[in-house]
């Protein structure tokens, strides 16, 4: 684990760190492009949800995050709209730290201080899992579960599995 002067700080995501966002997604998500407008909608439906990591002059990281409904996870590529009426559930689109910000300790700062929040709102936090992330987030307390339409799953990678993790 990191200690704290490695961990940098997650800050809320402004419009102006969208370019940085998608440079660093078309970066790190070759195998998962997607326009610039799926960010900047998710920016825009839940900003509250979304933050960066910012350590100094530059962004090493993101998160995307909305309210949504489990089991029903959007396409890759996607936009959705709105958030549900109902939201049972908060969907995290994409976690991304950049490949010299890894191993520091980043993601789980950040996860524990989602999982806290999030759990006060929400029953589960959602997920897509690709390739080979799957063992980073069963490590943070996600587990597979099956969804009505698998082939949003097939959109992303033939490894790709739709995760929960329950409030504690």
């Amino acid at each position: 684990m990191a200690d704290e002067s490695d961990r940098a700080l997650w800050r809320p995501m402004a419009q102006a760190d969208l370019p940085a966002v998608f440079a660093l997604s078309k970066q790190i998500h070759e195998a998962y492009p997607e326009r610039p407008e799926i960010a900047r909608e998710r920016l825009v439906l839940a900003p509250q949800w979304c933050r960066v990591l910012a350590p100094g002059d530059g962004l090493c990281g993101y998160l995307l995050a909305h309210p949504w409904r489990r089991g029903a996870p959007p396409a890759l590529d996607s936009l959705i709209g709105a958030l549900p009426d109902d939201p049972d559930c908060l969907y995290i689109h994409d976690l991304a730290i950049a490949p010299q910000r890894r191993g520091k300790g980043d993601a789980a700062v950040l996860l524990a201080s989602l999982k806290h929040e999030a759990f006060a709102d929400f029953p589960v936090i959602a997920l897509i899992s690709t390739g080979p992330a799957t063992g980073f987030w069963q490590r943070q307390g996600f587990a597979p579960r099956a969804i009505a339409q698998p082939e949003i799953l097939a959109g992303y990678d033939p490894q790709a599995l739709y995760m929960e993790h329950p409030r504690p």
